[in-house]
């Protein structure tokens, strides 16, 4: 692996993780095209580290609120129980869950996904069915137990490359008719706990003694950086309603990746 080749996994990590188009997806089909050798999870892990850094930048305020509504709770309940934070948090943990189970569970099939770009394709063209179908999403009351639990299923399954985290959790937030800055928020919320756990995971299931770890940190900080822009880019399209264009390019990603099955 050269400067050059983790430069771009790290941007293309970086504005792929929270745009609706799949980071992991991306990965593999550019790792693909560099033929890129060794554990490619363990480069995933390490530039999905960076756009997690990323995250904890632009909700740093979120962060903070959340973190002081749970302590003012716990030292004094009874005055603090109405906080409607509390009800964020109530409902991360519900939905990390379904996420935490399904990863656990089918971390080796997910993994082997990894090798197929057939399979990328394939996920990456059901990513573009479900973003079209937020195009007419419209507000409705929501369940504080259900609807936790769904999207968190939906990040579950999300695992698989070509499937889109931020696609299915913002987009499946809109379905269940939450408002667009709510389902954005959760999201990004939400993939706080997932990306830790899936680094982490990753990360003591491989050696890093072995692995070029100049070249990974360099792909870690490009990461960070676009990572950013691209949380302040489409939280600003999803208040816009503008969601489902992304549709339309995991439709030619999804074309590209099975052609490309056959070539490489």
């Amino acid at each position: 692996m050269s400067l050059f080749e983790i430069i771009i996994l790290g941007i293309i990590q970086g504005l792929t993780e929270f745009l609706p188009v799949s980071s992991s997806g991306h990965l593999v089909i550019f790792q693909n095209l560099f033929r890129l050798q060794g554990p490619r999870v363990f480069v995933d892990a390490m530039l999905h580290a960076g756009t997690l850094c990323s995250l904890f930048i632009f909700l740093r305020k979120d962060i903070f609120d959340l973190i002081q509504s749970f302590f003012r709770f716990c030292f004094n309940p009874k005055k603090h129980l109405s906080d409607p934070n509390l009800k964020v948090i109530f409902s991360l943990i519900l939905a990390s869950i379904p996420t935490a189970l399904i990863g656990y569970t089918f971390s080796d099939f997910f993994e082997s996904l990894f090798n197929s770009l057939k399979a990328v394709g394939g996920a990456l063209m059901v990513t573009g069915a479900f973003l079209f179908i937020t195009k007419n999403s419209k507000e409705r009351p929501k369940n504080i137990i259900l609807h936790p639990l769904l999207i968190g299923f939906l990040q579950g399954l999300a695992i698989v490359p070509g499937f889109s985290r931020s696609g299915f959790t913002i987009g499946g937030a809109l379905l269940l008719g939450w408002n667009r800055r709510e389902s954005a928020r959760f999201s990004f919320l939400l993939s706080i706990p997932a990306i830790l756990g899936a680094c982490l995971f990753q990360l003591q299931k491989n050696d890093g003694a072995s692995q070029p770890w100049g070249l990974l940190l360099t792909g870690t900080f490009v990461a960070s950086v676009f990572g950013y822009f691209a949380l302040v880019f489409l939280a600003n399209l999803v208040q816009k309603g503008k969601f489902y264009v992304f549709s339309f390019y995991c439709f030619i990603a999804g074309i590209v990746a099975l052609i490309l099955s056959f070539v490489i």
